[in-house]
């Protein structure tokens, strides 16, 4: 495998070459924090122009009220019939401190019309309730002929909480990149893309927890290409406790470790998820069971698409707007079909840039198999498509970065269910086809870089050793004077 390409800052101080190797992450991620926290706080008064309106997604408060039932040990609760939380409860476990607060978060209604005029001065009733009222209403409530906006204490707390967790992600792939040899350069305009294709899947939709997965599976597939597989093991099984969605990778990680470590592989994959969720299933089996294996989804409510697959899904109940399908099945699918692929990859063991284009096209089929489709699920494929990408030509690169940030656009309009899918799956093809088979790493850029940044170290250097020459000069010449007082005082 290829060697792990390094930068120095020409300091001995290893915090300072960390912070130097993730500086584009890091710029990045205080940009997206800032922005999205705007987004969810101010987007609605400036250009809704509907005053002290907060937007965020529903199926965040979803998440939280599922944090307040494990925080207060109510944990047959986590599945609740009126919310939309089927995961595995890892992820429940970084939001418990908030949860455990929820006793003292209060709601306040802020009446922004009264009868239908609206209200200039604004009037504040808090109710001071302890109720989680959805902070994903993107339109206010409205009593009779008056209007209030509700802002809910907690989601203050959860929503810039939410963002900073998943900007895991962005790190992730910076570090796949770096270990992929890709030039610095190239891992600026990678993080800058990644941050785009992400954005809908935290501000828009509110899942923090497939971007925190994400990011553990892949650290899990850079300590096993590093040959690390006890950290890589339990990385991956904290992943599938978080969200269940990246297990199609584990194929994967079996063929990197091989036989003799894939007995280790599986129990510390399967540990974590085990943890979690033996309490639901010991205390409320059969909701618990039905919300993780069923997976109910709704294909014919806002937000939601249609597929090809739909009407193949097994039916679980309801009328209409309320007909449940069943998303479990067609995941198995994609789970037997990722198994295939993975032993298919054997080949390229050697190849991390190729295992992790197949870790790309495993996470597609989710996109290609799924009987209901919602925006964000097209993610994963592509911000770990555009990492393998960023080892080909620039050609190729840009086409990659073009396909990702299309689909992700293209996947928040309202459109009839075929054409869209047909762009999901178009746009999603386009960056797999693009990023196919990259290119070793460019012996000539690697080397224009390295030499660039042994001149800044060269530098650097330099300059420390001025600054030194110059505090020794000092000092010499204190040590000096102190000596000629000490014979001036002596003579007299």
């Amino acid at each position: 495998m290829p060697t792990r390409t390094t930068t120095s800052t020409g300091t001995d101080n290893p915090v300072i070459e960390r912070l130097y190797r993730r500086m584009w992450p890091i710029l990045v991620s205080v940009v997206y924090v800032g922005l999205g926290s705007a987004f969810f706080f101010r987007w609605g008064s400036l250009v809704r122009h509907t005053p002290s309106l907060w937007i965020s997604p529903a199926d965040l408060t979803d998440t939280y009220r599922a944090s307040v039932a494990l925080a207060h040990g109510h944990v047959s609760a986590i599945y609740q019939r009126d919310t939309a939380f089927i995961t595995f409860p890892g992820f429940l476990v970084a939001l418990v401190p908030l949860g455990a607060l929820s006793n003292v978060f209060h709601t306040t209604f802020v009446e922004i019309m009264k009868n239908h005029h609206v209200v200039t001065q604004m009037h504040y009733l808090v109710t001071h309730t302890t109720r989680i009222w959805p902070a994903g209403t993107v339109s206010p409530t409205t009593n009779h002929t008056d209007i209030y906006a509700i802002q809910p204490q907690w989601f203050v707390f959860t929503g810039p909480y939410s963002l900073i967790l998943s900007c895991a992600a962005l790190f992730a792939f910076d570090a796949l990149a770096e270990r992929l040899q890709v030039t610095r350069s190239r891992r600026a305009v990678l993080t800058l893309a990644e941050i785009v294709v992400l954005w809908p899947v935290v501000v828009s939709f509110g899942h923090p927890e497939d971007a925190v997965s994400v990011a553990l599976a892949v650290y899990a597939l850079i300590f096993a290409l590093d040959g690390r597989f006890t950290g890589a093991g339990w990385l991956f099984g904290a992943a599938v406790a978080v969200q269940p969605l990246v297990v199609v990778m584990f194929p994967l990680l079996l063929v990197v470790g091989g036989r003799e470590r894939a007995l280790g592989l599986v129990l510390r994959g399967i540990g974590p998820a085990a943890v979690v969720t033996v309490g639901p299933m010991a205390t409320e089996f059969h909701t618990a069971f039905h919300d993780l294996v069923a997976q109910p989804t709704y294909p014919y409510v806002s937000n939601n698409h249609q597929t090809p697959w739909t009407s193949l899904a097994p039916k679980l109940g309801g009328k209409g707007g309320t007909t449940t399908v069943g998303g479990g099945p067609p995941r198995v699918v994609a789970l037997v079909v990722a198994a295939g692929l993975g032993w298919w990859a054997r080949r390229w063991r050697d190849r991390p840039e190729m295992l992790v284009w197949t870790a790309a096209l495993v996470l597609s089929l989710r996109t290609y198999t799924e009987s209901v489709m919602t925006a964000y699920y097209v993610w994963p494929a592509l911000a770990v498509g555009l990492v393998v990408a960023a080892r080909c030509s620039s050609r190729r690169f840009g086409i990659a970065v073009a396909a990702a940030v299309g689909t992700t656009i293209c996947a928040q309009w309202h459109l009839g269910w075929l054409a869209w899918w047909a762009i999901d799956v178009g746009g999603l093809s386009a960056l797999l086809i693009a990023a196919v088979r990259p290119r070793p790493p460019a012996v000539e850029e690697l080397q224009r870089e390295q030499e660039r940044e042994r001149e800044r170290e060269r530098i650097r250097a330099a300059v420390a050793a001025q600054s030194r020459s110059k505090s020794g000069t000092s000092k010499a010449k204190k040590r000096k004077a102190r000596r000629t007082d000490r014979k001036r005082s002596s003579r007299h």
